[in-house]
């Protein structure tokens, strides 16, 4: 049902509605401000989601459209409502901004496609593994609640793959990603051998699909960088693509020509990966090379 839906997507549902409905009655960002006494960059904040908005502003809104059904307020009042909530919240003092809106996006995706050239996926990780990651990877520093903090954030993230309702998950890594050592100390294998035999664990889980991409295979487009693009389950719901670096996060669902580059390219990739059902057989070959 709509308000079981994450908040990140009501108020993505919410900001949309309200854009269509200030183009139906022909007026301007600008127009609607003046009329409003309110900033330009009010409105903008409000049609492009960064912030939530008010009861009384969303009132205001509704007037100026003239909008009276009594459906469609009650539903926009409830979009604004749920929209206010914000489930990652709690960790935005540990996670990058862009990466806490993701969150919300995806735990109401009905399909996510990720691609991966470094390291594994955090919802395929290990504690053992993430827990090496995020200390080697952690600014100097950085202290230890933070750090138990976004381990803590990571493994209640990997909930979504026990949900009854998770998402269908098609996931491609590079051979790089199977065959780096993540551990406690350079040289340990402990680590990265318990991670692999995870890897297949979760291979055989009905809602995902793990291939990986041989050194043979050369360069690729994934090559560029990881990235995650989600789909939902309601046509109202723009897909969208996450790009991560070391440098920044992007969320985007507003560009659907770049989106469909990266959704032409994952396409791609999968021709040139291992066929899930080898997955097994590939680790086992892996873990073949790895002492102990």
């Amino acid at each position: 049902m709509d308000r079981d839906l994450d908040p990140t997507v009501q108020r993505r549902r919410l900001q949309v509605a309200l854009r269509e409905a200030r183009i139906a009655t022909g007026l301007t960002q600008r127009e609607v401000a003046e009329a409003l006494d309110w900033s330009l960059s009010k409105v903008i904040r409000i049609e492009t989601g960064q912030v939530s908005i008010s009861m009384t502003d969303l009132r205001a809104l509704l007037d100026q459209y003239e909008i009276n059904d009594p459906k469609q307020t009650a539903d926009l009042r409830r979009m604004a409502q749920a929209g206010k909530k914000q489930t990652w919240s709690n960790y935005k003092d540990v996670l990058a901004r862009e990466f806490v809106i993701y969150l919300g996006y995806e735990s109401a995706a009905s399909i996510l496609r990720q691609f991966e050239s470094t390291y594994v996926p955090g919802l395929l990780q290990t504690e053992e593994y993430m827990r090496a990651l995020i200390k080697t990877l952690a600014d100097p520093g950085t202290s230890d609640r933070v750090i138990e903090r976004q381990i803590e954030a990571r493994l209640r993230r990997r909930s979504l793959l026990q949900r009854a309702d998770s998402p269908q998950m098609f996931f491609i890594l590079d051979e790089a990603v199977v065959r780096r050592w993540v551990g406690t100390q350079p040289g340990d294998p402990k680590v990265m051998r318990q991670q692999l035999r995870w890897l297949k664990e979760m291979g055989s889980l009905p809602a995902v699909s793990i291939q990986i991409i041989p050194f043979t295979q050369g360069a690729h487009f994934g090559t560029k960088g990881p990235f995650v693009l989600l789909e939902f389950p309601d046509a109202r719901d723009d897909d969208l693509l996450f790009l991560e670096n070391s440098r920044r996060n992007v969320v985007t669902r507003d560009d659907a020509d770049e989106i469909e580059v990266y959704k032409s390219a994952f396409f791609d990739l999968e021709k040139i990966a291992t066929q899930a059902s080898e997955l097994d057989a590939f680790l086992d070959g892996v873990l073949d090379t790895m002492p102990g």
